[in-house]
This record gives C-alpha cells, structure tokens and sequence, in this order.
C-alpha cells in the first residue's frame, strides 16, 4: 500500500532533508483482489512495464 509504512517514512524524512519530487508506486486504498501472482500484477499496475511506464511519465 502506498499509504503508511515504509514508503510514508522515507517520503517523510527525504521531504525534510532533501526536499525532491517523489512518485509512490503500489497498492492504492482498496480491498484487496483473488487471483493469480500475474493476474493481481497487472490488476494494481504492478508489472515491470507499468513501473517504467510510471518512471518514466514522472
């Protein structure tokens, strides 16, 4: 999830030392989904092509 935990804390710490633009990629608020390794990557935008994609439109 990209709201809380890890991801929150580095955002957190790096907004005050070395304020930078920042793109969090993962799970959005929303319940979560059955399915196979594959089918819940694409589903929540997960795969490697959609995290170059995000990367590279940031």
């Amino acid at each position: 999830s990209i709201i809380g935990g890890l991801g929150s804390a580095v955002a957190e710490v790096l907004s005050e030392e070395y304020p930078v633009k920042i793109k969090r990629i993962g799970i959005r608020d929303e319940f979560g989904q059955s399915g196979s390794p594959k089918e819940l990557l694409k589903h929540y935008g997960l795969t490697a092509e959609d995290i170059v994609k995000a990367a590279k439109s940031f």
